[in-house]
């Protein structure tokens, strides 16, 4: 997938403006970015999303991928835990970097 075509979905899940992890999941299977192996991206061990997420202004995009795909698995774990964190401003700051990173054409 062209990374103009990944941009223009991930505008339109911000645009969408929807707490839905089942809708996160679907467009990042959709554009290949889903981070399986996300844990290899972390640098706290166990995983602390909220340490993590203090990379986010550094981040390069597959780190935004895997910061996403993080707190969707946490989600899996502690249902409910996306929306809270989508709700206080903390998913929608990942999906902007990861369009400004996105280089033109491909």
């Amino acid at each position: 997938m062209k990374n103009t075509e990944k941009r223009n979905l991930l505008q339109a899940l911000k645009a969408a403006d929807s707490f839905s992890e089942s809708r996160y999941y679907e467009v990042m299977e959709k554009i290949g970015d889903m981070k399986y192996n996300y844990g290899d991206y972390m640098i706290t061990e166990p995983i602390d999303c909220n340490k993590e997420l203090e990379r986010l202004p550094e981040a390069d995009y597959d780190l935004c991928c895997a910061l996403l795909t993080m707190l969707l698995r946490e989600d899996h774990f502690c249902n409910g835990s996306f929306e809270r964190r989508y709700k206080t401003g903390e998913v929608q700051p990942i999906l902007d970097r990861m369009i400004v990173l996105l280089p033109d054409g491909e």
